[in-house]
């Protein structure tokens, strides 16, 4: 099957076990904490913990995880991104999968233009493409087309 996503500031984690073939990817919009319990699984604690429990209720050995890491752009704030969220959200995603000992094998993060991935889950490859405007580009195009 082929799973994909566009992500600005948002994380993917791919997850794909290379013994057993089995598969999973998330998509988050902030970086959680072990504190928050809002059960919210678009917050990356959450969403990368619920993908691993799933993994380990199919017999999966983390050991045999591969991860591959998408996403974190700083595409709505070209000047100053106060809030850092792309950031964050890449922070959360390392730090969690170093904690479980998954090994990451590819990352593609940061920057200033956001990203469509394709995830293969019967190969574990992803197709990734980096989209050529901003954010802040695309809704000034819009603006101008569509102002009165």
């Amino acid at each position: 099957m082929l799973v994909f996503t566009v992500l600005g500031s948002c994380v993917s984690v791919c997850l794909w076990d290379k013994r057993s073939k089995v598969a999973a990817m998330n998509h988050y919009l902030l970086p959680g904490s072990s504190e928050d319990h809002t059960g919210d699984a678009n917050r990356g604690y959450l969403s990368i913990n619920l993908m691993v429990r799933s993994l380990k209720n199919r017999k999966v050995n983390l050991r045999d995880v591969e991860a591959k890491v998408f996403g974190g752009s700083n595409s709505l704030y070209k000047e100053k991104d106060i809030y850092k969220i792309g950031e964050r959200n890449v922070a959360m995603a390392l730090e969690l999968l170093k904690q479980y000992g998954i090994s990451v094998v590819a990352h593609h993060v940061g920057g200033e233009f956001g990203r469509k991935i394709v995830f293969n889950t019967a190969t574990g490859k992803v197709r990734m493409r980096l989209l050529k405007k901003s954010t802040i580009e695309v809704n000034e195009e819009i603006d101008k087309g569509f102002s009165y």
